[in-house]
């Protein structure tokens, strides 16, 4: 990023990785947060992470401790969902959803963008297909708590003004669609409708079509989009999702 694009306060730049619970004093974990560090965004989704992976200063907040699976001992930073932003957090008044969204993948929050007015930013992990089926609880069908979280999402986000707002994490669909079944695709694109997807389709130096994303409001527009890859030069493994930052023009 050049100093001028730097100091331009009509855009903000954005990322989200899914980082495989790499813990923040490992090898992995340090190139995870060397790599976050070097594209300066404004703003930070992590799924499956921990705080110590995100950028020195700024803010932090978390969707919650209970996702219906157990941390492991010495691991009690661990994450779902993780939004930082190099400004204070205004957490939504439904910070961490509702009854009706499976607890612990959804965190809200309100912050400046480089011109100084608010941003609303989403941070969501939405359960995979097999959530719950043959781990955890045991005792759902496949996509059983994916369609539930996207049920619970698209009536909880009737509380969210639909201007500057960012809705980014895991979704673990692709889009357009591949292989989900049409009813569940059909249900993400019904509980987004209104918004864009920055990360839809084939990205420049992607492996493959992505599932997470960075959906956003008519009101954004996408300048430039890059990606964090799953191996670092050298090929040590780093994540087995790619990460994807995005730079939008705020009208």
């Amino acid at each position: 990023m050049t100093a001028n694009e730097i100091c331009d306060t009509s855009t903000i730049r954005i990322g989200t990785w899914n980082t495989k619970w790499a813990k923040p004093p490992s090898p992995r974990g340090l190139i995870i947060s060397e790599n976050i560090a070097a594209e300066q965004c404004h703003v930070v989704c992590v799924t499956e992470g921990f705080a110590g992976i995100l950028p020195c200063g700024g803010h932090v907040i978390d969707a919650g401790k209970d996702w219906g699976y157990p941390i492991p001992k010495g691991e009690e930073g661990r994450r779902k969902v993780l939004l930082w932003s190099e400004h204070p957090w205004t957490p939504h008044a439904r910070a961490r959803g509702s009854a009706e969204l499976p607890g612990g993948r959804f965190v809200a929050g309100s912050t400046k963008t480089p011109s100084g007015d608010c941003l609303t930013v989403v941070g969501v992990c939405v359960p995979w297909r097999d959530a719950h089926v043959r781990s955890g609880y045991k005792d759902r069908k496949q996509w059983q708590d994916h369609e539930a979280w996207l049920a619970g999402f698209a009536k909880l986000r009737r509380h969210f003004c639909m201007s500057r707002t960012v809705v980014l994490g895991d979704f673990n669909q692709t889009i357009p669609r591949t292989w989900v079944p049409y009813r569940v695709h059909g249900a993400l694109m019904r509980s987004f409708e209104g918004f864009k997807f920055a990360t839809e389709g084939g990205l420049a130096g992607a492996p493959k079509p992505s599932i997470d994303h960075i959906a956003h409001t008519p009101d954004l527009s996408r300048k430039n989009i890059g990606i964090w890859p799953k191996r670092a030069d050298d090929g040590t493994f780093l994540a087995d999702h790619f990460g994807i930052w995005c730079e939008f023009r705020l009208h």
